[in-house]
């Protein structure tokens, strides 16, 4: 195990697109963390109340993605081979420079992009050069919500929308083992911000600020924020979710509302026997990447 037990000086923030990274990004200001001055912004179609989202970050992710040939909506997990590639062009010390000039203070760094699911390999080698202690926020959202928000946006297949969530999911749990970690169910997040918030501080080893978790509670969150409310029964009735989605969720959930340990052996097994699963996939994932770059 590698768990921290002091303050965290970065505090990337993990988790599939629309499965509400930027209202937990956004929560972590409550814990006293910073998030930068060069911010995305908000969009009224899409995340009225804001990304929470560094410009600097999302604009170097694109950057390495489009070097690979790869775009945000490619199911396939990148290759050691391709994070090498990215490392000896001169990335990791651009990376490196960027998050060190983030942290202005010696208050914790937040930040996130969907993308940084995919290229978490790299962005943990980044981390470790950049020196300091390293706390994980996981999202995790229904899918079944995440299929009809993409659906809705970017009128995204939703099988497609199953698999990009089982890969991005598998690659930021399994790659922060051993890690200081929490998973902060979306839902739950909306319904009890105030036990959420409480039990992200005492996961990450932050402490709230009563005045700031005040604000976001009653200013910030509001029931719009949440546009659809759906239960594992609607993921089992989906005959697109493919079986290792519905899995994996129903173990995250647990994990997520504190009735299983991620870290115990069990919880271990079922999720290394879903990543053989992905990697029996790899050659659909990349045909329907392929496909999805002739469009």
């Amino acid at each position: 195990m590698n768990q921290i037990s002091e303050k965290p000086c970065w505090i990337p923030v993990l988790g599939m697109h629309r499965s509400g990274t930027s209202v937990m990004t956004r929560g972590l200001q409550t814990l006293g963390v910073r998030l930068g001055q060069n911010l995305m912004e908000p969009m009224p179609d899409v995340n009225p109340k804001g990304f929470w989202e560094d410009m600097d970050i999302y604009r170097l992710n694109e950057e390495m993605l489009h070097s690979l040939g790869t775009q945000w909506y490619h199911s396939t997990p990148l290759s050691q081979a391709q994070i090498d590639h990215l490392i000896n062009s001169g990335y990791l010390g651009k990376a490196v420079d960027l998050l060190k000039s983030k942290q202005t203070d010696n208050q914790p760094f937040a930040f996130k992009d969907p993308r940084l699911c995919r290229l978490l390999v790299f962005w943990q080698e980044v981390l470790k050069q950049a020196g300091g202690s390293v706390a994980y926020l996981l999202a995790l959202r229904n899918p079944v919500s995440i299929a009809d928000s993409l659906q809705k946006r970017d009128s995204m297949d939703r099988t497609q929308s199953y698999l990009l969530w089982l890969t991005h999911t598998l690659n930021s749990v399994l790659l922060t083992n051993g890690q200081t970690r929490v998973i902060v169910n979306y839902d739950r997040l909306i319904k009890a911000p105030e036990e959420q918030v409480r039990r992200m501080a005492d996961r990450l080893h932050l402490k709230v600020e009563k005045d700031q978790l005040n604000e976001y509670a009653a200013d910030f969150l509001d029931s719009n924020l949440r546009h659809t409310r759906h239960t594992q029964v609607d993921l089992t009735s989906d005959p697109d979710c493919p079986a290792l989605v519905l899995g994996l969720y129903r173990d995250l959930l647990a994990v997520a509302q504190d009735k299983k340990d991620l870290d115990r052996e069990i919880v271990q097994r079922r999720l290394k026997q879903a990543w053989k699963g992905v990697q029996a996939l790899h050659p659909i994932l990349r045909s329907m990447d392929r496909l999805l770059r002739k469009e």
